[in-house]
């Protein structure tokens, strides 16, 4: 445990004290679960000097929020609590920059000098190069309007972006509010400093989320609704609505929103914004007056739901994420995308080779080639050429010909392959570049010429690529080793042997189905057996599954021979969806490629393009979001230090601001399309390291650290915190101190339990996602799909069995309270209990004729013997309480999922999820909101850079980067400690108090070390780009490190 006088110092007056007997049963049960090892060696003691201030974490942390957001709430006040909006002009100044609108008329300003403004941002998509054509600001008593210089001179548009055609704001405190306000921050001057503006941008749409944001199933159903124009009804959808201005501005205002001018910037040119000005402003302003009216009405509902300070301070700090960017970045994007296409050639040509290939063993036997399982999906019929007569020649003629033509087909030269599939395409077309006489397959790959002298005209199935629908023919791909067949109205699927008595099965139900049809029995049985007593009508689903079947496979009347022996099988993107697959090469097959499940079976060549095509994904898949990021370049006047002027002046600075949404899930987890979304680096993923090559400004550096497997950790806590205690429960004592070495840490036990004796069935990276899937709420359906996923092997029987026995060990048995009715009938049957479990009060009721209900109290459930069971009592019980809030900083969940307005039992997992989730956005928040007291407390340069899930990011002159990692260690220590508190638990183990590491690094990789090797980046950073390892420093180091940083300055 954390060192005594850091405990004084985090805990007041609080000592440590369990209860014997409680001690006892804790004890017992980890035992139960093979937990009651030798105890662990006790780490070194850690005492670090602490603020004064920090006695009281409650209301330290309060207090630090409170001065934070001071004055910028009282400017929100103000403006909620203004009694009226004031009235829009009756015409729009065309002056670039901004103008101001008064009695008197209107005005050039430098920029708003208000406090609280609502803004909002128009761009020209298509000719803007995504900077700003126009805005529109209001405060409570004015109306301003600003123009880009580039509107009337587009050329300007054409520069790469820079701040002279930004918008300025003015660096005073001040509150932008705006619905994605984060958009138009990017738009913004003063956000690219490299000292943090003084600007707050309060978001609407994330406080919407937060009050009234809508789960993904409700929000498909408002959608749904709405496109028909049906009533919004039920009670959920009175309080609840997707994220738009329009639906948001509707739900809170009752208004409908006009958004139709929006198109003219989304599509239109700046030809269009200068025609139709006037109207396109009073548009922006339109949605200005709607963003203002939206934040009077849901500021009252946030503050009530969200009542500590640190929430709304928690979500200014990550609305001031600072991406720097250098030359590096302009050739990453060129590197990544030269190599993408120079890939995407190769596989295009392996593809058109085995495409003439395909055709050249057709044409030397076609019979044969037909029998390919692969070939024979093909179309081969050939268009007919009107207006060719055919040519006889004498019976020896003929023969010659065949004959030449043969030996033409079956020996090629290399430097005539072209010329061979050309006579083989031709026929007798007097237009052979058509390809007229070629397969109806091979024709479709093959692009017209306009005339014979058309010099733009590619020879042969240039018209291919991996999406191409016989792209998966050609490479002759399986799955589990059997052929994959393309069905015109069930997508993809492959023919699994069917057993013995299945196929004797099916033979029965032909014979009877097609009783005219002789029906080949594969499969040899006893003659004696009386068919008469066969009845169709008791098959009634095999049937109709057979028929379904055959329409799969064949359009002819006949059912295939193949049928009798085989049951057709859909691909399946995964075991929870049903829906047809448009391509087994999809993203979503990627890791069945990896693994084997979905192979080629043509030769090293298709094997080649498999492997290559799987690495084009990530490009492919985040190319167009790379490719559109708004960096901006800065120049000398832009920046402050004297060293990052000299930069500017001799190389390329620029910034990027992520365009996150602060709470942008119904969890309040942040959103964003990029830099929150992409995969992490991978060897065989071209473009993959694209956060590596971001390197912060000369002279500066990334501090930051991952936040160790935290909402695994809050979970366990809130499960301790039953006993009051560190480690009480299993899943607690697996959080501390279980260890990967001798099998004792969560994800080890699952992946054994899951693996039924055979090691290394279920890996630990596959059993960490079941124990995410199950601590979010997830049920033991997806658990069972998860498994059908990475275990295809497995019977449904053994997939059942191995779901519910993990369930069972871990979130343990459903356990029902008894009714007095219940007690009765159960004490008749020689059982003396309170509670029963689910499956035994079902047996009672059968025994009895009394239904669940009457014998349990099915709503006072309870889960037991499993080694999760307190947590999940725990988490459920919030979940299903009037006000679901959490336990830390009593943030409310959404309306849209209160109990009052949807039945306790309705998106249970949901609400379950969010407890956690959102639990972990408050531990952010505080995270944040203490490491920024620290900064100016210590006078530590810098600032917020990025959050990416559990990771933080700060930018940090180099100078201060021990000073910065130390903070960092500090207020994890003091966010952990206010936590454990929060739940009764007053002590902190040290492996949780401080951070296993603290990155210092010049690259936003995950790892310091990680040299992002990828077919794009092959030489890695070091060689590259210049980029060197960094370092990671666990608190023991860190703290040498600034003793001595002190005593060079002393």
């Amino acid at each position: 445990m954390i060192a005594p006088s850091l405990h004084r110092k985090l805990f007041s007056q609080h000592s440590p004290s369990l209860d014997d007997k409680i001690k006892t049963q804790c004890h017992s049960q980890l035992k139960s679960f093979g937990l009651n090892k030798e105890k662990r060696p006790v780490s070194r003691t850690i005492d670090i000097s602490l603020p004064p201030s920090m006695s009281n974490l409650s209301e330290f942390l309060t207090g630090i929020a409170e001065q934070q957001l001071t004055p910028y709430r009282d400017f929100i006040e103000r403006m909620v609590n203004c009694p009226s909006l004031p009235s829009l002009p009756e015409s729009w100044s065309r002056e670039p920059g901004w103008t101001k609108y008064t009695p008197s008329g209107p005005i050039s300003v430098p920029y708003p000098e208000c406090p609280g403004l609502v803004f909002d941002v128009e761009v020209c998509i298509q000719q803007g190069n995504n900077l700003p054509a126009l805005a529109v600001a209001m405060s409570p008593d004015s109306v301003y309007s600003w123009v880009s210089p580039a509107l009337d001179k587009p050329w300007l548009y054409n520069r790469a972006p820079s701040t002279e055609l930004l918008i300025p704001l003015g660096n005073k405190p001040k509150v932008i509010v705006g619905h994605h306000v984060m958009y138009d921050r990017a738009r913004v001057v003063e956000e690219y400093s490299e000292d943090r503006s003084l600007l707050r941008f309060l978001d609407t749409q994330s406080l919407h989320v937060c009050v009234s944001g809508l789960e993904n199933t409700q929000k498909g159903q408002w959608l749904g609704a709405n496109s028909r124009n049906e009533v919004l009804d039920k009670e959920w959808m009175k309080v609840g609505a997707p994220n738009s201005l329009a639906a948001v501005h509707k739900l809170y205002c009752g208004e409908s929103l006009d958004k139709s001018a929006r198109d003219v910037f989304v599509t239109g040119t700046h030809t269009d914004v200068q025609t139709e000005f006037q109207q396109l402003t009073a548009y922006c302003a339109g949605d200005v007056v709607a963003t203002f009216k939206v934040l009077r009405e849901v500021w009252g509902l946030y503050t009530e739901r969200f009542p500590s300070p640190v929430t709304l301070a928690g979500m200014f700090e990550m609305a001031s994420s600072f991406i720097p960017t250098n030359k590096n970045w302009q050739r990453y994007t060129t590197e990544a995308d030269n190599m993408f296409h120079s890939k995407q050639r190769e596989i295009q040509q392996v593809l058109s080779n085995l495409a003439d290939e395909a055709l050249l063993r057709y044409h030397l036997n076609s019979d044969k080639t037909k029998q390919d399982p692969w070939m024979s999906q093909l179309n081969w019929n050939t268009k007919k050429i009107l207006g060719v007569k055919d040519k006889k020649l004498s019976k020896k003629l003929q023969a010659e010909e065949d004959e030449r033509r043969k030996q033409e087909l079956e020996n090629p030269t290399p430097t005539r392959m072209s010329d061979v599939i050309d006579k083989v395409c031709s026929g007798k077309s007097p237009k052979p570049k058509h390809y007229l006489g070629a397969p109806e397959w091979y024709r479709a790959l093959c692009p017209k010429a306009a005339s014979y002298h058309d010099i733009t005209w590619t020879r042969g199935p240039s018209d291919i690529s991996l999406s191409t629908a016989i792209a998966p023919m050609l490479l002759k791909l399986s799955c589990h080793g059997h052929t994959l067949y393309r069905t015109h109205h069930y997508g993809w699927g492959f023919l699994e042997p069917k057993s013995e008595e299945d196929i004797r099965l099916d033979v029965k139900i032909l014979q009877a189905v097609f009783p005219d049809v002789t029906i080949l029995d594969p499969i040899e049985h006893d003659d004696s057996e009386d068919s008469s007593k066969f009845e169709l009508g008791d098959y009634s689903s095999q049937v109709d599954n057979l028929r379904e079947q055959i329409t799969m496979i064949s359009k002819v009347d006949e059912p295939p021979c193949l049928l009798i022996q085989h049951n057709f099988r859909k691909l399946l993107l995964n075991a929870s969806q049903s829906g047809n697959v448009g391509s087994p090469l999809g993203k979503g097959f990627i890791s069945s490629i990896e693994s084997g499940v979905i192979a080629s079976a043509g030769g090293w060549e298709a094997e080649q393009v498999l492997t290559v095509g799987t690495g084009l994904t990530s490009w492919r898949n985040t190319r167009n979001r790379i490719l559109s990021q708004f960096v901006v370049d800065l120049d000398e006047h832009d920046l402050v230090s004297g060293e990052l002027r000299d930069s500017a002046r001799h190389g390329r600075l620029g910034v990027i601001l992520p365009q996150v949404v602060p709470a942008g899930t119904i969890t309040r987890r942040a959103t964003e399309t990029l830099w929150l979304t992409a995969s992490n680096v991978r060897a065989d993923r071209v473009g993959s390291e694209f956060k590596g090559v971001v390197t912060p400004f000369p002279g500066y550096c990334f501090v930051g650290a991952d936040v160790d497997s935290q909402e695994l950790w809050i979970a366990s806590l809130i499960g301790d915190s039953v006993f009051g205690e560190h480690g009480a429960t299993p899943l607690g004592w697996m959080a501390l101190q279980g260890q990967k070495s001798d099998g004792t840490d969560m994800h080890s036990k699952t992946a054994a339990e899951l693996s039924q004796g055979n090691p290394g069935r279920v890996s630990r990276d596959m059993a960490k996602a079941f124990n995410y899937a199950r601590i979010y709420g997830s049920g033991k359906g997806l658990a069972r799909n998860m498994l059908r996923d990475c275990c295809q092997d497995l019977s449904e029987d053994e997939v059942r069995q191995s779901i519910d026995q993990m369930f069972t060990s871990t979130k343990g048995k459903e356990m029902y309270r008894l009714t007095n009715l219940g007690k009765r009938q159960a004490l008749l049957h020689g059982l003396h209990v309170e509670e029963l479990p689910s499956e035994d009060v079902a047996s009672l009721a059968n025994l009895t004729g009394y239904t669940i209900y009457q014998l349990s109290n099915v709503r006072q459930s309870r889960y037991a013997g499993g080694s999760e069971s307190a947590m999940f009592n725990r988490l459920e019980e919030i979940a299903r309480s009037e006000q679901p809030a959490t336990p830390f900083l009593k943030s409310r969940i959404t309306r849209s999922l209160e109990p009052r307005v949807i039945q306790k039992s309705y998106q249970l997992n949901s609400r379950i999820n969010w407890v956690v989730q959102s639990s972990a956005v408050d531990f952010l928040h505080l995270l944040l909101v203490t490491m920024n007291w620290l900064m100016k407390e210590y006078n530590i340069p810098g600032r917020f850079a990025l959050s990416i899930h559990d990771e933080v990011r700060f930018h940090i002159p180099q100078e201060h980067k021990y000073e910065a990692a130390l903070a960092l260690q500090i207020a994890n220590l003091v966010t952990r400690a206010f936590f454990s508190a929060q739940l009764g638990i007053h002590d902190l183990p040290n492996n949780v108090a401080f951070f296993s590491g603290v990155d210092i690094d010049r690259s936003l990789r995950k790892n310091v070390r990680d040299e992002c090797v990828t077919p794009s980046n092959p030489h890695g950073l070091s060689v590259s780009y210049g980029i060197q390892e960094g370092e990671e420093l666990d608190i023991f180091t860190l703290l040498e490190r600034v003793d001595t940083l002190r005593g060079r300055r002393n």
